[in-house]
């Protein structure tokens, strides 16, 4: 095999091939080039903050390692040939407030959402059931099976709960977080403002038991509050669970795949000028005197920039990609490295960063046809989302604290469950069939390893579904596939150990603390880098704030006028809590 160069070009070194490119590869990506902007991870945040650059008027390039841009937004065939599916965002819970759907005209890319009125379901082992709906009043008779007390008060809960949502929560989404004190100190002069204080001090479980009366009813909502990673007896963060309850009601469903979003960026960055680089893993972030001078890729190739904007999290930000500037004098244990140079904070972020103690095993399936629940009401198997496995608020916690402890096979098991082309039938190429999956909480490790016990496991998961949904038999499952929190970590190196969001969510590692109190607002102590992704406040799941926040700051430094104007809410919450 030849092993020549050409021009100092070395393509596939990771695999010790040298590989000389042809010339016309080698002139429309030159060795070195310069743009304003780089933007290194082609996730949701990385193309939202390249996109608001770009049509700003900047030269902007995003670097994405991946074969295809997106991150989480994605939407392969990989499990099932012939069959499309969305292996980690199909609830989108934020389309409601996220501004880029304000400030860009994506339905004209045909993006375009689904949200049914059945939202959220949750069956019994009896075969009673409780439905969670967009319309309240809907999910008030659903409650007052099991407690008209109950369904009263929800009345009065929700109304409470989507005021906060819509006042205070969602608008400071979208808005660089205050210091602890100043934020105490802004929120106590409201109502509002005092009531998100006094849910802050409590824990998931306090804020549901305080409210709800019956355990069913208890164990629907808390698993609606703590799916996405609370931990139902943390305090500190208990001012999500109004939003998290509020969004399980108000999910919607990417029309045609959730990767139509990031190709509907995509195509907002191209139009406007700018550069979207796949399959180009940046390798270093170049330092000049300790300021950031552009970025280096696995084949050589120096991108030179004003600005450098990560959506990677700390360990890889901070440690990998800056430890080719100095001589590295650490290592965090988990292939990141932390080197001299870079400001004493940022090092104790990246090596003490907490990833998710939790994770994802998916077990999908291909079906002649969808779910039926055992119930005779047809919302259930319309829902969106059907929750099953737990009878009580006991069996969800025992779950959960198992999960945390490191065993995946704890008891209950159980999940919830999605059938993908119920409001989306472009995801089947071959007609009346159905693509559906249950995903339950798991450990990252676990004894004996998951490449061995993947099998087993998705066997005990397709046992519990059947318990619920009998006609998942053999006669009606054409194809089954599985996911392990390693194959999640394997198709998105960013989400290490698993971790969906980039990092843990608890109080010191939210807020202003996301991921430091010296990267606030997307801001770095690093003269030139900036942070977008998910491991920046507020935090992950696809809701844009991260990279909204980054494209308003680094405007702001860079003196370039915004050709997008604040929206309404948001500007109603600055002026009313936050001046």
């Amino acid at each position: 095999m030849n092993n020549a160069t050409k021009g100092g070009t070395k393509l596939g070194n990771r695999v010790g091939i040298n590989i000389t490119p042809p010339e016309h590869i080698l002139e429309e990506f030159p060795q070195e080039s310069s743009y304003d902007v780089v933007v290194v991870g082609g996730g949701p945040n990385g193309l939202i903050t390249a996109a608001y650059l770009a049509k700003a008027g900047l030269s902007v390039i995003v670097v994405e390692r991946r074969h295809e841009i997106g991150g989480g937004l994605a939407t392969e065939e990989t499990l099932f040939p012939g069959f499309y599916t969305n292996p980690h965002a199909i609830y989108h819970m934020m389309v409601d407030y996220m501004p880029l759907f304000r400030d860009f005209d994506l339905a004209k890319h045909g993006l375009s959402f689904v949200k049914p009125n059945a939202q959220m379901a949750m069956v019994f082992s009896d075969s009673c059931h409780l439905l969670l709906c967009n319309q309240p009043e809907d999910t008030k008779d659903s409650i007052a099976k099991f407690s008209p007390q109950d369904a009263r008060a929800f009345g009065k809960i929700i109304r409470k709960w989507r005021t906060l949502v819509d006042e205070l929560i969602a608008p400071g989404t979208y808005v660089p977080p205050l210091e602890p004190i100043d934020m105490i100190e802004a929120f106590e002069r409201t109502p509002l403002g005092r009531e998100v204080l006094r849910l802050s001090e409590m824990s998931p479980r306090e804020i549901i038991f305080e409210s709800f009366e019956n355990d069913r009813v208890r164990a629907a909502m808390l698993y609606a509050a703590c799916m996405w990673g609370l931990n139902p007896n943390d305090t500190g963060l208990g001012f999500l669970v109004p939003l998290l309850i509020d969004r399980a009601m108000n999910k919607a469903q990417c029309y045609g795949g959730s990767h139509k979003l990031a190709g509907a960026l995509s195509r907002v960055i191209h139009a406007s000028g700018g550069v979207v680089l796949d399959q180009a893993e940046v390798t270093r972030i170049i330092l000049h005197d300790g300021v950031v001078s552009g970025v280096e890729c696995f084949d050589g190739r120096i991108i030179n920039a004003k600005v450098v904007v990560s959506s990677l999290p700390p360990p890889l930000t901070f440690g990998t990609l800056m430890a080719g500037n100095d001589d590295v004098i650490s290592s965090d244990g988990q292939g990141s490295t932390l080197t001299a140079g870079i400001p004493a904070a940022l090092q104790e972020t990246a090596h003490h960063w907490e990833w998710d103690g939790w994770s994802f095993f998916t077990l999908a399936v291909v079906t002649k046809e969808p779910p039926r629940y055992n119930t005779d009401d047809s919302w259930i198997n319309d829902a969106f989302m059907v929750v099953m496995g737990f009878d009580s608020t006991d069996e969800l916690l025992s779950r959960w604290n198992g999960v945390l402890a490191g065993d995946a096979y704890s008891v209950p098991l159980g999940g919830h469950s999605s059938v993908e082309t119920r409001y989306d039938p472009t995801l089947v190429r071959i007609g009346g069939h159905a693509v559906s999956f249950l995903q339950v909480h798991v450990p990252y490790e676990i004894e004996g390893g998951w490449d061995l016990k993947k099998d087993d496991f998705g066997t005990k998961l397709l046992e519990t579904w059947r318990r619920y949904a009998p006609n998942l038999d053999d006669d009606n499952i054409v194809m089954t596939s599985s996911e392990t929190p390693l194959d999640i970590e394997t198709r998105i190196a960013t989400m290490v150990r698993g971790s969906i969001k980039h990092g843990e969510y608890n109080p010191l590692q939210m807020g202003v603390f996301r991921p430091s109190d010296t990267c606030v607002g997307g801001c770095t102590p690093i003269e030139g880098l900036y942070l977008c992704g998910a491991s920046s406040y507020p935090g992950g799941l696809v809701i844009g704030g991260p990279g909204y926040i980054a494209a308003n700051s680094i405007a702001e430094d860079l003196g370039i006028e915004k050709w997008w104007s604040t929206p309404d809410y948001i500007a109603h919450y600055k002026d009313t809590y936050l001046s």
